[in-house]
């Protein structure tokens, strides 16, 4: 096995994700098999290994750059549009998610057709996976905080709260066992009944509005 330049590993495993999305996009992580993820690219099979330490570690990688890159759209359409809002601000962050999950080839993968199951397979991808949750918690915990702080929720740690609103989206995992038309009601009615019981009932507090 020939040794690469840095600038070539940069452009060969920029490759390599790209590949990646479009062949985990068509058949998922256990019917992709190394020799799809270098077909064309001019490297031999034994090199994906000089990049990645599996395809598990490779499809992580791109979820979590497509995580990245939808970051800021979920927040802007959700947490900053109704920043002294959390009602309206968790329907419309959880609404926004279920959105993206339905049409975003790699959500879909992991919270749909349970791709993440197949994560599992070695310890350093299932640890990743909880790095992950524990990540998605952490980006929206900040709103939830200011909002305690300005008590505008219930008496509960913000914390909690943050994981609440985070495990709600979990029952995706479950809608290919759910009849579509169900499912869609059932998650309505969830945001809902969190949306209407996280905020603190009667007079709202002002509230601050988290920095820009």
């Amino acid at each position: 096995m020939r040794s690469f330049t840095d600038e070539e590993r940069e452009i060969i495993k920029r490759k390599i994700i790209d590949r990646g999305k479009d062949c985990f996009a068509r058949y998922g992580i256990k019917k992709t098999g190394i020799e799809d993820l270098t077909e064309g690219l001019g490297i031999a099979k034994s090199s994906f290994y000089s990049f990645f330490n599996s395809k598990e570690d490779l499809f992580l990688q791109i979820f979590k750059e497509e995580q990245e890159a939808l970051k800021d759209s979920i927040l802007e359409n959700s947490f900053l549009k109704y920043r002294t809002e959390p009602d309206k601000a968790i329907r419309a962050y959880l609404r926004h998610v279920l959105q993206i999950v339905d049409n975003h080839p790699i959500w879909k993968k992991i919270f749909i057709e349970n791709e993440h199951l197949e994560l599992t397979i070695s310890r350093f991808s299932e640890e990743e996976i909880q790095n992950i949750r524990r990540d998605n918690v952490a980006i929206i915990l900040p709103f939830f905080e200011e909002w305690a702080t300005n008590g505008l929720l219930i008496d509960k740690p913000a914390r909690i709260l943050a994981e609440t609103t985070q495990a709600v989206l979990f029952l995706i995992h479950f809608k290919k066992e759910i009849i579509d038309d169900d499912f869609s009601e059932i998650m309505d009615i969830l945001i809902d009944l969190l949306a209407n019981n996280i905020v603190k009932k009667g007079d709202r507090a002002p509230g601050r509005s988290l920095r820009e």
